[in-house]
């Protein structure tokens, strides 16, 4: 839960504003606290950072309030769907070395953290290690960057060097001529690209032919990187409440330009779009499901 004023720093939105959007249109409705403050959930911020980007668009603030609400009924209804991907993130117990990157983290001690990740990426499963060891340690540190245990340098210094090593290994990996090809990217304005790097270089290593198209990118250029390249797949990840107008946007349409490409995404706020395949938080089974997904759509497509 966060308070009014943690909701306003993460959304973006002025108190006066998040106060009035709460009074004339409803689209939050926080809890209160023992001593009558105002405490929002993840779900509260779902619905300001969506209403937030649709005036930002220019939408009027009535307008997209009814809008909030419809996509907001809509996500509810799709996670109620049968057949979706378990989203569980998985439970191993705190990832062994996690304690030496908060100290490096802590400490900016480049070396220390160099040599934790060295141990780390020379896992020979490397589903096993971003799943089991990579994915729980950036959360951790997330954490700490929030509750102020570590600085922004020290966030900095571990997200910093974590991608340098994922960009290493994709670039290590032999690339794939024959097949499909999965394009990789965050929309506009997203920035948090180690999970969807992450997945880029298991996508890679399973033998898929991937271009990893980076972070920040408009909803215009997915639709020409994706019919330019003719591409199979296009997959984005949400992981941030912020980035899900913006990923919405782009599946909208990626669908509408390219309807017979794979649209799927990923990430710890994937449940929150619709219209796409949800990878959910295992990176072995989201190549897996990619694949099939791929195999089903040209299956398909020989048949017309």
């Amino acid at each position: 839960m966060y308070t009014i004023k943690r909701a306003a720093e993460l959304t973006g939105i002025g108190l006066p504003t998040l106060r009035a959007w709460e009074r004339r249109y409803g689209v939050v409705s926080p809890e209160r606290s023992e001593g009558r403050y105002r405490l929002y959930s993840d779900g509260d911020l779902r619905a300001l950072a969506i209403m937030a980007s649709l005036v930002e668009d220019g939408w009027t603030a009535s307008e997209a309030a009814a809008e909030t609400l419809r996509r907001l009924d809509a996500v509810d209804r799709a996670a109620r769907a049968p057949g979706d991907l378990d989203l569980a993130a998985p439970d191993g117990g705190e990832p062994e070395g996690l304690e030496e990157v908060m100290a490096a983290a802590h400490d900016l001690d480049g070396s220390r953290l160099g040599a934790v990740l060295d141990r780390a990426f020379d896992d020979d499963d490397y589903p096993r290690m971003v799943g089991g060891w990579l994915m729980p340690v950036l959360l951790a540190v997330g954490s700490a960057w929030a509750d102020g245990r570590i600085t922004t340098a020290g966030e900095h210094l571990v997200s910093h060097a974590v991608h340098r090593r994922l960009a290493v290994l994709y670039d290590a990996t032999p690339r794939t001529r024959t097949g499909p090809l999965i394009v990789l990217g965050l929309p506009a304005g997203s920035r948090h690209e180690l999970g969807l790097l992450a997945f880029a270089v298991g996508a890679r290593r399973a033998g898929m032919s991937t271009a990893y198209l980076g972070a920040d990118l408009p909803a215009d250029d997915w639709v020409h990187a994706v019919t330019r390249r003719r591409a199979g797949a296009a997959v984005l990840a949400v992981p941030r409440l912020a980035d899900v107008v913006a990923t919405q946007t782009v599946v909208d349409r990626i669908r509408e330009n390219a309807p017979d490409v794979v649209v799927a995404v990923g990430g710890g706020h994937q449940e929150h779009v619709t219209g796409g395949l949800r990878l959910g938080h295992d990176l072995a089974a989201g190549v897996e499901s990619l694949g099939r997904a791929l195999a089903g759509s040209r299956a398909a497509g020989s048949d017309a």
